[in-house]
């Protein structure tokens, strides 16, 4: 039997105030795709489907076009609440769904058996949970590992004290508090794991993180996106195959790093969703305007120059520097402690002259 593993859709998600809904909604229709062209028997989602417990209208319509779409070609659907999701919200009407072939637990344990050719294979549902909690309902669960068993769990999954790479989770654990450990899977033969957007796997090839179907931070622009096919077989010495189909976005996330007139020759697709740093010497008027020009979708500027870098120097001026040095002098310095650099000749120049109209007004009022 053939399953497709995703997880982490955050619908509803938007980035520095972009609505990313057409971009989720392109993807989850390539992820049709891939279920038809691949012979997709059922559909694993391991939490996070919304990006917050109350999703807008649109996130709500989207996914349910989505699913309504596989329920209609006969495809078991399996979906966890995520530590974003709101587990009731999630669980309402997953009674009625059943019958449809779509298993929902928002908030505890399930098991749902299946039938193949071989036999049976039950797939568990571990809705976001406390560590602790979920650790506690694991060891009580009674596997049968003579039998084939898939579980999806959204979960901060680590091994032998190491953790999964960090990319896009939103939860940050101090301290290993929120962690839980992979041989608590031991008794499973593939686990759909959710909640870290980089895709990787924990101690073995099958305790996966699938990660997220689009990069929703800058920080993600370096991930490669992907749906997990997994293929199971009759119980025996590799009975699992593993298949990774690349999903390509409508529109992709860049970082760039240049001066405003190398903007333009830059590769990414000019409708592409951007971050930009300029690194030009002086400062641009209107720099976002301009970047704009080149490329519309630019939701960060970052300016990085001599006069954005504070050099973290402190300097204390004693009461002889302030009788010694001229106003020119203590001008300068301080303008090179906070830019970096010193005043070049224009700016030197203009500084004096301000400096010396100043003055000439001091003497006039004491007149």
């Amino acid at each position: 039997m053939k399953f497709l593993h995703i997880s982490d859709l955050h619908i509803g998600k938007r980035l520095h105030e972009q609505s990313l809904i057409e971009e989720q909604k392109h993807i989850l229709g390539e992820i049709v795709k891939i279920v038809s062209e691949q012979s997709v028997q059922s559909v694993l989602i391991a939490g996070d489907v919304y990006d917050r417990s109350i999703p807008p209208v649109d996130a709500v319509d989207i996914f349910d076009d989505f699913i309504t779409e596989l329920a209609e070609k006969n495809i078991n659907i399996f979906i966890i609440a995520g530590n974003h999701d709101s587990a009731e919200r999630l669980d309402f009407g997953s009674r009625i769904m059943n019958k449809r072939g779509v298993y929902i637990s928002g908030s505890e344990l399930k098991k749902i058996m299946l039938f193949d050719d071989y036999g049976e294979i039950n797939v568990w549902l571990l809705p976001y949970m406390r560590s602790q909690t979920a650790t506690d309902t694991l060891e009580s669960a009674e596997v049968d590992t003579n039998s084939r068993n898939i579980i999806l769990a959204h979960q901060f999954v680590i091994s032998h004290g190491d953790g999964p790479e960090p990319g896009g989770s939103e939860s940050v654990i101090v301290g290993g508090v929120d962690a839980i450990g992979a041989d608590i899977f031991d008794s499973f033969d593939y686990v759909a794991l959710g909640h870290i957007h980089r895709p990787q796997k924990i101690n073995r090839n099958n305790v996966r993180y699938c990660g997220s179907p689009y990069r929703y931070t800058f920080d993600e622009c370096n991930h490669e996106k992907s749906a997990v096919v997994v293929n199971i077989r009759k119980k025996s010495n590799a009975y699992i195959s593993l298949d990774y189909v690349k999903l390509v976005p409508k529109r992709d996330l860049y970082r760039l790093t240049c001066k405003l007139e190398e903007l333009p020759s830059q590769s990414p697709p000019k409708d592409s969703y951007v971050e930009v740093t300029l690194t030009d010497d002086e400062p641009i008027m209107d720099a976002i305007l301009k970047v704009r020009e080149v490329y519309p979708n630019t939701l960060k500027l970052i300016i990085e120059n001599r006069y954005s870098r504070n050099t973290g120097a402190v300097h204390t001026l004693t009461g002889s520097d302030i009788k010694e040095k001229t106003r020119l002098e203590l001008f300068a310095g301080f303008f090179e402690e906070m830019n970096g650099a010193p005043l070049n000749g224009a700016q030197r120049e203009f500084v004096k002259q301000a400096i010396e109209t100043e003055t000439e007004t001091e003497r006039g009022n004491d007149e």
